[in-house]
């Protein structure tokens, strides 16, 4: 077969474990793959790994290429590897959390689509979005020192802030960086869950008042006011601690983190200000 023709095969597969296995059928196959890296990846990537930006700038905090460096068979590897950790992290989030969520008040509004009055007992196409963004950027600050942390938080929007605090009071253990008990109970009180966090994942808990400190700074960089918690909204409007997530619950979101019905400031501030450091009305990855 000539190369050119096997390459094209290569580009044209639906997912990188059907490249490892044709890779696998001779040895001719495995020499064009080893050294076609980069413009099989280039296509196959964007329909075969969730989120694949975040993916690659999390394979940097693995200690892999830089972005826009070359990489290597085994690079890919890893990173369909960690793919495959999150979706197993969403499948445990949906079965514990998601097909218990509320939407209180919010029935009529059609965020589900018309006549449906519930959230669907699985993530939307949006919400896994947030997930998995907001996991990788979780996996890659549990992996940092402390003091790597608080560039990287400044880096991020409010809302990115307010996603990024809430993933981090998972109870599933965030691959080897962080030690919870699975099959804990997500019913318990959280008090009970947050002492349990402490004793158990120091790191994380310090993480999360971290990310509440940050959150707050820019709360009172731009509107002179304190952050709103939204926890306590989870009881009416999602599930145990997890409300930003949801569809349902963008809008409120947005208030939140604009102040709109609290701070005049908020209609003075420009969409570019907004766009870099506070909301962005297009999330940054789509699956």
């Amino acid at each position: 077969m000539p190369p050119e023709i096997a390459i094209n095969i290569f580009c044209q597969l639906p997912s990188f474990f059907d490249v490892f296995a044709f890779s696998a059928v001779c040895r001719q196959l495995r020499h064009l793959w080893l050294n076609s890296v980069k413009p099989i990846y280039n296509q196959i990537a964007p329909r075969s790994i969730p989120c694949e930006r975040a993916a690659r700038r999390f394979l940097v905090d693995q200690d892999g290429p830089d972005l826009g460096s070359p990489m290597s068979a085994k690079d890919i590897v890893r990173m369909v590897r960690n793919a495959s950790v999150i979706e197993k992290a969403i499948l445990d989030f949906e079965r514990d959390i998601v097909s218990r969520v509320k939407m209180y008040g919010l029935e009529d509004q059609g965020f589900y689509g018309p006549g449906v009055w519930k959230h669907p007992p699985t993530l939307t196409s949006t919400e896994r979005t947030r997930f998995i963004c907001s996991y990788y950027t979780l996996w890659s600050l549990m992996r940092l020192d402390r003091s790597g942390w608080e560039s990287r938080l400044q880096a991020m929007t409010q809302q990115e802030l307010y996603y990024l605090q809430e993933m981090a009071e998972l109870t599933q253990s965030i691959k080897r960086e962080e030690i919870f008990p699975l099959g804990c109970d997500p019913d318990i009180l959280s008090d009970q869950f947050d002492f349990m966090h402490v004793d158990q994942c120091e790191k994380g808990f310090a993480l999360r008042l971290t990310v509440w400190e940050q959150i707050q700074r820019n709360s009172w960089c731009f509107f002179g006011l304190d952050a709103m918690h939204t926890t306590h909204c989870a009881r009416y409007e999602g599930y145990f601690v997890f409300v930003v997530l949801w569809d349902h619950w963008q809008p409120t979101l947005k208030e939140v983190v604009l102040h709109s019905s609290r701070s005049l400031l908020s209609k003075l501030i420009s969409s570019a200000i907004k766009e870099q450091y506070l909301w962005k009305n297009e999330f940054e990855e789509e699956i």
